[in-house]
């Protein structure tokens, strides 16, 4: 398993296109039956199953308007094979002051025939409550 502090480019593109408001860029990456996992949230587990649920999710968090994306530090990506694993703090802004929040992140990615089929996402879910 290779580290590298930059994200490979496919995956690097997807998140530009998900913080500048573009679903399906972002959801271009998945497979049209992969599952999209967050453990831990304030409200409990998040599991979507396919690219429109998942494109679907991500609308509404991008128009619930409680967030801005900002861009990612402390990169740290370990790829192997159809594996990737990320490790990041995202510094994103309130929505309703501006104010920066520091997001931590740990993306287990997988996937097969070049598509996404696997994600699941690790953020801290005391950091996003405090939105």
């Amino acid at each position: 398993m290779s580290s590298s502090s930059t994200l490979p480019p496919w995956f690097s593109r997807a998140l530009d296109a998900l913080w500048a408001r573009d679903l399906d860029g972002f959801t271009s990456i998945f497979a049209p039956d992969a599952l999209y996992e967050i453990p831990f949230t304030p409200t409990g587990p998040v599991r979507l199953q396919g690219r429109e649920e998942i494109g679907t999710f991500m609308r509404d968090l991008l128009d619930s308007g409680r967030l801005r994306y900002g861009s990612l530090t402390e990169v740290r990506a370990y790829e192997s094979q159809d594996d990737l694993i990320v490790e990041a703090v995202a510094r994103h802004y309130r929505a309703a002051d501006g104010s920066p929040l520091d997001l931590s992140y740990i993306w287990f990615v997988t996937r097969q025939d070049g598509q996404v089929s696997r994600f699941r996402d690790y953020m801290n879910p005391l950091e996003i409550s405090a939105i």
